[in-house]
Formats: structure tokens, C-alpha cells, sequence
């Protein structure tokens, strides 16, 4: 496919871009270097590459889940609940959403 000036500016108003004269020129030099490269990696051989979605291979390390006590203040009320707006027995109250 030939990058011209013409498909530039076309482009360029597909993203609704505003570009001079002088940017269309320079984007368009830019999108034929761009497209030539990407000409040259089409052209190498991957044949037996497996696909790579990142090089460095991480596992999560994952840890049991234990239940564990809430820390409690001096009055026994769970400490996460001292900053609670409101408190419904022993835990959060929130509005109804449905």
C-alpha cells in the first residue's frame, strides 16, 4: 500500500486531527518508514516460534486462606468497625441499593 498525502490527510481527518501542510508532508515520510519496517519483521522467519505474550515468565504465589480473628478495641468491637458510619450488630450497615 502507497502512503500518500492524500491517504494521510485522509487518515489524519478519520481522527479528527487538524494538520498543516507542513505535518502531513513530515507525517506522511514518517508513516512510509514506519510501514517499511514493519514490511522487513513480516518478512522473517517465525517458523517454530511459539507465540510471546511477555518474555519474563512470573508465577503468582498463592497462599492459603485462614479465617482469623478481627483485632477487637477494649469495649470488644471489631477495630475496623470504630470508623464505621453506621454499625448494624457487629458489622458495616449500608443503604440499599435495589
Amino acid at each position: 500500500m502507497e502512503i500518500t498525502e492524500e491517504l494521510t490527510q485522509k487518515v489524519a481527518t478519520l481522527a479528527r486531527l487538524q494538520l498543516t501542510q507542513e505535518e502531513v508532508t513530515k507525517f506522511t515520510g514518517q508513516l512510509k518508514q514506519i510501514l517499511h519496517y514493519v514490511e522487513q519483521l513480516n518478512e522473517v522467519n517465525v517458523e517454530g516460534v511459539d507465540p510471546l505474550t511477555h518474555p519474563i515468565t512470573l508465577e503468582t504465589k498463592m497462599r492459603a486462606d485462614e479465617v482469623r480473628p478481627s483485632p477487637v478495641n477494649q469495649e470488644g468491637t471489631p477495630k475496623v468497625l470504630v470508623s464505621a458510619p453506621e454499625k448494624l450488630d457487629d458489622g458495616f450497615k449500608v443503604p440499599p441499593i435495589l
